[in-house]
Order: C-alpha cells, then sequence, then structure tokens
C-alpha cells in the first residue's frame, strides 16, 4: 500500500503574513498547539489571488533572543521552506526532510496549502501502520 501525503498530513494549515510581530506568532502557535508557521503574501491579480510562501517560521526559530515586538520578517527562515505535492508518496516526503535537514514540510495542491507534515506526523504513521 502506497500510503501519500494527503493520507497523514496535519490540515487545516495556521498561516500568518509578514507584518505579524514575534509576539503575535508565539502566541498564535502556543494557540494552536502548533510549532511551525508558513508565512504567506498574497498578490492580487484581476482573475486571481496568488499566495507565495515567503518563509516558515518555527518554535525553534522564536526560542532565540528576540524582542517580541520585533517584525517575523527579522528571523523569517526563507531557505528552509520545502514543499511536497499532497499525491507524493510518504517515502519521497520522508527523504526531503532528511535531505534537507528540516522538522516542518508543507504540502500543495493546485498552488494552494493543503496541509503540513512534521517529524511527529511520521511518527504518528509509523504508530498507526504495521512494520512487521
Amino acid at each position: 500500500m502506497r500510503i501519500q501525503v494527503k493520507d497523514f498530513m496535519s490540515t487545516p494549515v495556521t498561516t500568518a503574513m509578514a507584518d505579524h510581530n514575534v509576539l503575535e506568532i508565539r502566541m498564535l502557535m502556543k494557540e494552536k498547539g502548533i510549532h511551525a508557521i508558513p508565512i504567506i503574501k498574497y498578490s492580487n491579480d484581476k482573475l486571481k489571488v496568488d499566495i507565495t510562501i515567503k518563509g516558515i517560521i518555527t518554535a525553534t526559530d522564536l526560542s532565540k533572543e528576540i524582542s517580541d515586538y520585533a517584525p517575523i520578517e527579522n528571523i523569517l527562515n526563507t531557505k528552509s521552506v520545502h514543499v511536497v505535492h499532497v499525491d507524493s508518496s510518504a517515502k519521497s516526503a520522508a527523504k526531503m526532510m532528511l535531505k534537507h535537514d528540516v522538522h516542518h514540510i508543507v504540502a500543495m495542491e493546485e498552488g494552494e496549502i493543503k496541509g503540513m507534515i512534521s517529524s511527529l506526523d511520521f511518527v504518528k504513521l509509523v504508530a498507526e501502520h504495521s512494520l512487521e
């Protein structure tokens, strides 16, 4: 049985804009019980609204010494945003996370964020499926 990203990704995804400050993002993570938030930007065309992922903020990023009122852009991690299609295999998603040494990847379909996968999602996947 081929397990796809859409079979175990976490949904819905909480996103934020780059103009939020560190305190707002910390509070949002605590409220939602999450450890990573994609930071997005909207571009509005007359026919369509496009969402661009500018970066990702993780709990690790927020653990650094930084003012609560600093713009999230000051610590935004733009290089470790990795995206996988919802129909991709769990194996390919795991390989991507290992290759790039990240704990969160974004699952997308047709330009929309559909879910996120974390290391914990893989632990849950293993716990729910027999490895024998």
